[in-house]
């Protein structure tokens, strides 16, 4: 059932509103953290360079389990709780209590297995303390998640996207001199640093609550078994993910060396992580919308079908810029050196065509609480892309790894389609589908265009055609 025309054009303006508040967030966080890793490698050397590899996996592998998945799974509580007072301040304060408990659980794990870590990464116990202060670290960070997803879910966006970048310039800022005068020990109190100061500027933002009594441990326990659990299993999905990237670079790496998997690890970057910013800029607004619609079929149906038409509407434009500009966005990004990668990330690119859809259905699943399905489908994927890509690279090289991404995320948007038909009896509409083929058609011809005509006459043409979309998106904004 469609929203009506003036209800469309709000929910539009504020999902472009926030893609653009969190886009350029991101993109500021990336300056920010190339700015500190080029002062690291100046300063410290590839010596700086790696320790920040080892404190950051440990967190990153340890933050994974005793984080329960809180910054994600509880913004679902908080946006249905978000118009009812009194429930939102209780389902607040049991975020708050879950989100010190799993930071205390994660900074006592830590810290009592540091001088187990200490011998294990430098072979001595004398840098035990560097772990105990990652531990502190940790519950900065479960505390600074926790309330993050409060904002998230009461769709506090500007105050959430300002106390992120002012917490990463603020650790930046602090980190600078740290590096320049304290030698290897300044990395660890850079990590301490950032989270200190994430952490302060989020809760100078956060939600203040009018005063009630503290809620008691049993309903602590009750209110946040639910999103503990949820978030136990999106923490399992994320850790089967995780083991199957590594399982995959561990191949590449023994079937090409590293130089080549330099290579295919730039060209992931370019795909997935900046072509990903507008996904994960969009889902801000979108993640909360749809959970405060509960189990109402049509209204989250009507949400999904909006979602799916407006980033395709989007997306296509830019990755028509995308593939105009791809040869001095490799330069820019890399060295002439890496312009072996441009195929693969040519070809990459366009998976984000089928990706926008899978992407917006999976929503559902999260957004339902239904976490044993959200690991099965997550872990179907895990298992799909490995031997796909990597059978793909042995066969037709970097160009292959950029068809096989392509077919990934059209098995993924199958999948995460056959739990959105089957599971809820949802449905995507004629016109997001027939969007979805021209977008894919339009993307397609461009690199085709791209390759087979002179840069002088390929380029204009594709920047008129990426133009042409304006007039789509403003009439959905208008509608």
């Amino acid at each position: 059932m469609p929203m009506n025309s003036t209800r469309t054009s709000r929910v539009t303006s504020a999902v472009l509103k926030a893609m653009g508040l969190f886009s350029g967030l991101q993109m500021a966080n990336i300056l920010c953290s190339a700015v500190k890793m080029k002062l690291v490698a100046l300063w410290l050397g590839a010596g700086g360079v790696g320790l920040f590899g080892i404190y950051q996996s440990v967190i990153d592998t340890i933050s994974t389990l005793t984080e329960l998945g809180i910054r994600q799974s509880a913004v679902r509580d908080v946006a249905r709780s978000h118009g009812s007072g009194s429930r939102l301040t209780l389902i607040v304060r049991v975020v708050r209590r879950w989100s010190l408990f799993s930071g205390l659980l994660g900074a006592v794990i830590i810290s009592g297995a540091s001088p187990a870590l200490s011998l294990w990464f430098f072979d001595t116990t004398g840098a035990w303390w560097a772990f105990t202060l990652l531990g502190l670290a940790m519950m900065l960070n479960a505390l600074t998640g926790g309330e993050q997803a409060i904002l998230q879910g009461t769709k506090h966006l500007s105050r959430l996207a300002k106390s992120n970048l002012w917490g990463t310039v603020a650790g930046l800022a602090i980190s600078i001199p740290l590096f320049r005068y304290c030698g290897y020990t300044s990395v660890i109190l850079s990590i301490l640093a950032y989270a200190l100061t994430a952490f302060i500027c989020v809760w100078l933002s956060r939600l203040r609550l009018p005063a009630s009594p503290s809620p008691g441990l049993g309903t602590i326990i009750r209110e946040g078994s639910g999103f503990a659990r949820l978030g136990l299993y999106m923490a399992c999905a994320a850790f089967v993910t995780n083991t199957a990237h590594t399982i995959f670079i561990g191949l590449i790496n023994s079937y090409a060396g590293t130089d080549e998997l330099g290579f295919v690890q730039a060209g992931d970057t370019i795909i997935v992580r900046y072509l990903g910013l507008i996904f994960t800029a969009i889902g801000m607004e979108f993640y909360p919308r749809l959970a405060a619609a509960g189990h109402h079929r049509r209204a989250m149906q009507t949400f999904v079908n909006h979602e799916c038409q407006l980033l395709l509407t989007v997306l296509a434009p830019l990755l028509l810029l995308f593939i105009v500009l791809r040869e001095p966005v490799v330069r820019i990004l890399y060295t002439e050196q890496f312009s072996v990668i441009i195929p693969f990330i040519t070809l990459g690119a366009l998976s984000s065509i089928p990706k926008a859809l899978s992407w917006c259905m999976a929503f559902t699943i999260v957004s339902r609480g239904d976490g044993r399905i959200y690991i099965i489908t997550e872990s179907l994927d895990a298992i799909i892309s490995v031997p796909l890509c990597y059978f793909a690279y042995t066969l037709y090289g970097l160009t292959g790894l950029g068809v096989a991404y392509i077919i990934w995320y059209i098995i993924y948007a199958l999948i995460a389609g056959a739990v959105y038909y089957r599971r809820y009896g949802l449905r995507l509409y004629r016109s997001t589908l027939l969007l979805t083929l021209v977008s894919s058609g339009v993307c397609a011809a461009a690199v085709i265009a791209a390759d087979a005509l002179p840069a002088l006459i390929s380029a204009p043409l594709l920047v008129a055609v990426s133009l042409s979309f304006i007039y789509p998106l403003r009439r959905m904004m208008r509608r």
